[in-house]
This record gives structure tokens, C-alpha cells and sequence, in this order.
């Protein structure tokens, strides 16, 4: 048995991707974001993606797109950063789909020798201040050019700075995406998407949008915000939204979306020894903790080398159904956890899934939710189960 392992579940994969589609048949393309090693999950996950309709896909770097097609090689794939235009052989090899953000870059690729016609999205700069034109008339310029060249201009896409949960600056971002891309008739273009997993569960579609794009909901996570509930302090921020909605033209946010998603990702290890510790003892590095009286741990063979960090901000683990608290500092590759007598050295350890949640797991280790996918997928072996 491997010490500490992740488990992907390749159906709920697929049913995800299912349940997705069939929620929002409103948009014809949907994106499925596969970057960072598909959050953690590895590229073994993208065609149980592909079979549940996620009929188009996004990477950020060239070794992931050959990741990428090293699993799948008919599904569309677009590069989100700029491909270095001495490697566009590369990228022509790969079938790669490629972002432009900005002229000079797209000057490069048309003056390159590479004969490979490429589909090419153009990133609009609507507010993030990343990558992306931030001139309408240059966004004009780009598409004559394109039209004028053997390539195709396929998409035009944005990146959204805030989630819209009552802020004003979603709106703005996508006003100001209408006016960079106003001098072009969209109509004509056939991806048009502006969005992100949680853009396209609080908001409604809007009317340019063609596609969108996802990442965390694709893995299993309904991340739509939720609604207040009745004390008299949501009430009256219920009331306070309505009014600023209003005053201000704020986006109508749509909450507690009713949309079965499974996380696919599970951590777990085995126990390497069960131990008695008496009272006044200490565990871990730096005697940090003391026992208040006597108690019995699981020694276990995971630490912030498996990417849960180095934070325990009252962190648990789950074993045969009941969670257990851990003690002392974690270490690199080992940590304690306080345990009872119904506890066996064969017992399965649950870090992540199971009754601990994402979420649960994000305020343990102080670490963002995609950067724990992250952190947990790369630093540990992956089974896929299907």
C-alpha cells in the first residue's frame, strides 16, 4: 500500500461535466480550465471530462498542452498564455489554439515563418491589468489583420478580477469588455466568453457570451454563493444589496444554485505506528505540545512535502467515520494525530474528502482552494478509479 495517496474518481469527473452542460444549455461551448496539472487531478481526468460534454479545454504553458495531448488529441486546446514564437512548430504539432495579447505579439506570429494556420483567441484587458489589449481600436486593428492572414480568428475572451458577489466591478469589467470589442461585430465570432466557474453560477448569461469557461465547479465543487439567512442582520443585509443593486446597476447575483457536483479528489494514507503518550509528555518539534493527560496517537506519513502545508489552524483527519484532531507541529513528512483505542494500525486516514471538505481543509491550512488541489495532486502519487 502507498504511504499517502490522492484518489481521483473518473466518474464523478464525468458527471460533473454532465451535470454542468445540462444545467446551462444556454451556452453552446463549454471550457474546461486544465491548467496547473488540472488543478492536481493530472491529465488522466480529461477524457472522462471530454465524454461528460466539456468539448473544449484550456492549459497555460506548452508542457502542459503536451500533457494534455498525451491523453487526448482531438479535442480542442487553447494555450491561455502567449506561446513563444520561436516554438510555434510546437505549438502547430500540438494543434494548439493560441491566445493574443497584444499587437507587437501578433505581429510576431504573422511575420513567423511557420506555415501551420492557427485559431487564435484575442485577450481583452477588460480591468485585470494581466495580459490582454486595452485599446479598441487596436482590438479592430488585430481582427483586420487576422482576417487579412491564413489564421482564424476563432475567440475573444476576458479574465474577471472579482467574483460580482456584490461589487460593482464585474459590471464594470464587462462593460468595458463591450467597449474594447465594440468596433467588432462578435456576432461573427464564434466563442465569444467572458466567464469563470463562479461568474457562471451567480450570474446570467450575457447576451455576447457564447461559451464559458470553468475550473473548480468541473472538479466537484458547487461554489455558488450562498443566500442570508433570516436573523435580523441578513435581513438587513439582504435590504442594504437591494438598494445598492439598484442604486448602483449592479449584476442580480443568483444564490444556492442547485447543481449536483462530487468532488473527485480524495486524500489518504495508512498509519505507520499507534502510540501511548502519557500525561506530561511532549510531541513533535519544539516539545510544542504537551499531553493534559494520557492519550494514544497514530503516527502518520504525511506532512507539508505532500502539499497540505504547514499551518494546523485546527486541523483534522477522518478515520472509520469519526474525525480526530492532530497534535503537535507538523513536520515535513510525518505528523501526530490523537486518537482512540477503536483505532487499528490497518484503518484507513482521510485527509481530504470524506467528511473534510475543501473548504474545511482551506481554513486548516490557510491555503487557497485551488491551491490545495494543487499542492495535494503533484506531491503525491495518483490513483484513478473508475
Amino acid at each position: 500500500m502507498t504511504d499517502t495517496y490522492v484518489e481521483i474518481d473518473l466518474k464523478r469527473m464525468e458527471q460533473n461535466a454532465k451535470n454542468i452542460v445540462a444545467k446551462y444549455p444556454e451556452y453552446g461551448t463549454f471550457i474546461g480550465i486544465v491548467k496547473g496539472d488540472a488543478y492536481g487531478h493530472g491529465y488522466g481526468i480529461v477524457n472522462a471530462l471530454y465524454k461528460g460534454g466539456i468539448g473544449y479545454f484550456a492549459v497555460s504553458s506548452m508542457e502542459e498542452a503536451a500533457a494534455f495531448r498525451k491523453e487526448n488529441t482531438e479535442a480542442p486546446l487553447l494555450c491561455l498564455e502567449p506561446v513563444a514564437i520561436d516554438r510555434l512548430d510546437e505549438a502547430a504539432d500540438l494543434e494548439l489554439t493560441l491566445a493574443i495579447p497584444d499587437m507587437e505579439y501578433l505581429k510576431a506570429l504573422l511575420n513567423n515563418k511557420c506555415d501551420h494556420p492557427f485559431k487564435l483567441h484575442l485577450q481583452i484587458d477588460s480591468g485585470f491589468n494581466r495580459l490582454g489589449f486595452k485599446d479598441k481600436q487596436e482590438v479592430k486593428d488585430a481582427a483586420d489583420l487576422i482576417e487579412q492572414s491564413p489564421h482564424t480568428l476563432e475567440g475573444v475572451y476576458q479574465h474577471y478580477a472579482t467574483a460580482g458577489i456584490f461589487d460593482p466591478y464585474y459590471d464594470a469589467q464587462q462593460n468595458r469588455f463591450r467597449e474594447l470589442t465594440s468596433l467588432l461585430d462578435l456576432s461573427k465570432i464564434p466563442l465569444v466568453h467572458l466567464g469563470s466557474g463562479i461568474a457562471l453560477m451567480a450570474h446570467h448569461k450575457p447576451d455576447i457570451a457564447t461559451a464559458t469557461r470553468m475550473g473548480l465547479m468541473m472538479y466537484g465543487y458547487n461554489i455558488s454563493p450562498d443566500s442570508y439567512g433570516n436573523s435580523p442582520k441578513d435581513r438587513l443585509r439582504a435590504a442594504r444589496d437591494k438598494y445598492f443593486q439598484k442604486k448602483y446597476n449592479i449584476s442580480e447575483v443568483i444564490r444556492d444554485v442547485e447543481l449536483e457536483l462530487k468532488p473527485a479528489m480524495t486524500m489518504k494514507c495508512r498509519i505507520l505506528q499507534l502510540k501511548d503518550v502519557k500525561k506530561g509528555e511532549h510531541i513533535g518539534y519544539g516539545a510544542a505540545y504537551t499531553a493534559e493527560e494520557d492519550i494514544r496517537i497514530a503516527v502518520l506519513p504525511v506532512g507539508y512535502n505532500n502539499g497540505i502545508g504547514h499551518h494546523d489552524n485546527g486541523r483534522v483527519v477522518e478515520i472509520c467515520g469519526k474525525l480526530f484532531p492532530i497534535v503537535g507541529e507538523i513536520g515535513m513528512n510525518m505528523m501526530c494525530v490523537k486518537v482512540d483505542h477503536d483505532v487499528t494500525l490497518n484503518d484507513e486516514v482521510i485527509l481530504l474528502g470524506g467528511k473534510i471538505t475543501l473548504g474545511m481543509f482551506s481554513r486548516f491550512s490557510g491555503m487557497g482552494l485551488a491551491e490545495i488541489m494543487l499542492g495535494v495532486g503533484k506531491n503525491n502519487p495518483r490513483i484513478y478509479i473508475d
